[in-house]
């Protein structure tokens, strides 16, 4: 190699900057935007499950998960559900529980969540409906009291 090459490999110019640019790159930001996208559409159907209604509040309680049971919710109207769907009668409960049923392959406990406001001669009869059904158990929904100064 010749002097003169070998000199101007080493004594090479820096590369020239490109002047500094005011652009967002929005690739990564497109790609964070669908990732969180994806997660929120797979996890919203676990989370919301059943009609919100306001639950009664107790000190002692489980915390179970959600073991996939048909839920049944009664509103402080006495309006009665079966997951969000608001049926007309009782008979209608029963039947769309026994679907919900049907779909699982298995008679499981239902999930019973009634407003604090719901009188209990509006939740009794839709207990002894679950219980006429051969439900092996029903699951009573509460909200955690908690007294101030525990955590």
């Amino acid at each position: 190699m010749s002097h003169a090459r070998r000199k101007r490999l080493v004594h090479k110019a820096p590369p020239k900057m490109d002047e500094v640019r005011n652009e967002l790159n929005v690739t990564p930001l497109v790609d964070v935007c669908l990732v969180l996208l994806i997660i929120f559409m797979v996890i919203m159907p676990m989370l919301a499950r059943g009609k919100e209604v306001p639950l009664p509040r107790t000190k002692y309680h489980t915390e179970e998960p959600d073991k996939q049971q048909p839920i049944v919710a009664i509103d402080s109207r006495g309006k009665i559900y079966v997951d969000k769907e608001m049926v007309d009668d009782l008979e209608m409960m029963k039947a769309r529980v026994r679907d919900e049923w049907a779909a699982l392959g298995i008679e499981t406990r239902v999930f019973l969540k009634a407003s604090r406001e719901t009188t209990y001669g509006k939740v009794y009869p839709v207990i002894i409906a679950i219980h006429d059904m051969g439900a092996p158990g029903i699951d009573l929904g509460t909200n955690e009291f908690k007294v101030k100064g525990e955590e």
